[in-house]
């Protein structure tokens, strides 16, 4: 199988043999394109596509390519996990994989964190089933809005303050950042703990593009996993496949 996954930013294109991901390209999902696609993929002709996008624009490159060998992530499908959401259609397709990933690897209750254009906490419950979560701006996003707001404030590199209490404004920033997102994340899983129900330790996952720079010192994440998201494309891939299958076969 192809594994696609188009966030906003960034998207990661995988070719996936058994349970073995092997990722082949990472671009800006604003560079997308019908020939880079086509360039990406062509040594593997002929292959399922599974594509989990938050980029709808995006997925005629997909449809063009791969024809009737796509199938597009939704929360109609069957998934293989139970969804205990009043409005399903409103999950993006890479939180349901994010959570389909969660609960297969790391059991559940659990918690995903992926640090992307926006961060997204969710939740799988004691009962297996995608229950919810959070959306949070995005650090990169925070930073560049910071600059573009104010008059003085430059844009500063994303990476751990030597100090909390700053003596430049570049360091005050960058402290502000990465402490003060730290902490936002903290208080998060804190609060998810305690409406779960849940006063002692859970797994917490987190991936994506900061998840080092924000989890790497916290001991309340127990894994930075940065498959997440394709391990989750994945196993919803492999179900859709086995239900094709079937449907032949009965047919």
């Amino acid at each position: 199988m192809i594994l696609a996954d188009v966030g906003n930013s960034v998207t990661k294109i995988a070719w996936c043999q058994n349970t073995e991901i092997s990722l082949l390209r990472k671009v800006p999902t604003a560079q997308l394109s019908y020939s880079l696609l086509r360039e990406i993929i062509q040594n593997f002709p002929k292959q399922d596509c599974i594509l989990c996008s938050v980029v709808p624009k995006c997925n005629v490159y997909f449809e063009n390519v791969f024809l009737d060998r796509i199938y597009t992530i939704d929360p109609s499908l069957p998934l293989g996990i139970a969804i205990d959401y009043p409005n399903p259609k409103e999950i993006g397709a890479d939180r349901l994989a994010n959570a389909i990933a969660l609960a297969s690897f790391y059991g559940y209750p659990a918690v995903a964190i992926d640090f992307g254009t926006a961060t997204t906490f969710d939740i799988v419950n004691h009962n297996g089933a995608y229950c919810g979560g959070v959306i949070a701006p995005g650090l990169n996003l925070m930073r560049s809005y910071l600059h573009e707001k104010t008059a003085l404030l430059p844009v500063v590199e994303l990476k751990e303050p030597l100090r909390a209490i700053a003596q430049s404004t570049e360091e005050a920033m960058r402290v502000g950042a990465v402490l003060g997102y730290r902490g936002m994340v903290l208080y998060l899983i804190e609060k998810i703990k305690e409406e779960l129900g849940c006063p002692l330790k859970i797994p917490v996952i987190a991936t994506g593009g900061q998840a080092h720079l924000i989890c790497g010192r916290l001991n309340m994440v127990d894994q930075i996993d940065n498959f997440l998201t394709l391990k989750g494309i994945r196993i919803i891939g492999e179900n859709l496949i086995k239900r094709r299958m079937i449907s032949v076969d009965l047919a």
